[in-house]
């Protein structure tokens, strides 16, 4: 078996980085969708008792709740994810992409969860997200 040392100098031959940016990609996608609408869904359930900050005689207080810190840390997580894609991804590419997958999962999240009313509007609004996707993922 023989090495060949890449003449450019890299270590890692473009290709091979091109299908590894393919592969990581789409866990990362995921795990950042999943990670930023668990943070709100669990945020929002964390706040059915009240706001987490309020102000009681100009000094802030704090009310944090088991499901209040829950949904802080999933949306820490999602935050750091975020980083990282947009730093190694398009930024025209990646946002919509990803925005667009939240607004999906958070619409149906909300209608089994928190019991709220699926509208015509809406449903028109996520089906142009949906077209938004598909139109994101055409070939130049």
């Amino acid at each position: 078996m023989k090495f060949k040392i890449p003449v450019s100098g890299e270590l890692i031959p473009s290709d091979l980085k091109i299908r590894y940016n393919g592969l990581v990609q789409k866990p990362l996608i995921f795990a950042y969708v999943i990670t930023t609408s668990l943070g709100l869904i669990i945020l929002k359930l964390g706040t059915r008792t009240g706001l987490p900050v309020s102000f009681v005689d100009n000094k802030v207080s704090l009310n944090l709740n088991l499901m209040t810190i829950t949904g802080i840390l999933f949306y820490g997580i999602s935050f750091m994810t975020y980083i990282y894609l947009i730093s190694k991804y398009d930024l025209g590419y990646i946002i919509p992409l990803v925005a667009a997958f939240v607004y999906i999962l958070i619409f149906v999240a909300s209608f089994f969860i928190f019991k709220e009313v699926f509208t015509a509007t809406k449903i028109i609004g996520i089906g142009l997200i949906m077209a938004g996707l598909v139109f994101l993922n055409f070939k130049k």
